[in-house]
């Protein structure tokens, strides 16, 4: 009887997911009319390439126009994944990166 052998294939990623689009901003930090890109990351577990379990979910908004990095408020990200027309405020951003600074 030949000895079965078992390989598991499981690892740990980062992920960087674009879930839209915000129209006609302001930019809080150069002033210029743009749009702001919303990103959801998260670090998940995954068991055969399948993923089985997220966590440290963080959302996140890049700025095209000036290239400024904001996180996103939790309730606010959640909310605009369900909804896209879910208002962003300049209070619901703290900025990670700004070339202004």
């Amino acid at each position: 009887m030949n000895p079965m052998i078992f390989v598991a294939f499981f690892g740990i990623e980062d992920k960087n997911v674009h879930i839209g689009f915000k129209n006609n901003v302001v930019c809080p930090s150069c002033g210029h009319l743009t749009h702001l890109e919303v990103y959801k990351a998260y670090r998940y577990l995954h068991i055969f390439f399948i993923p089985t379990f997220r966590w440290n979910r963080r959302y996140y908004v890049k700025t095209p126009c000036c290239s400024a990095l904001y996180e996103l408020d939790m309730p606010v990200g959640q909310a605009f994944e369900e909804n896209p027309d879910t208002e962003i405020r300049p209070e619901h951003l703290h900025r990670v990166y700004s070339p202004f600074v």
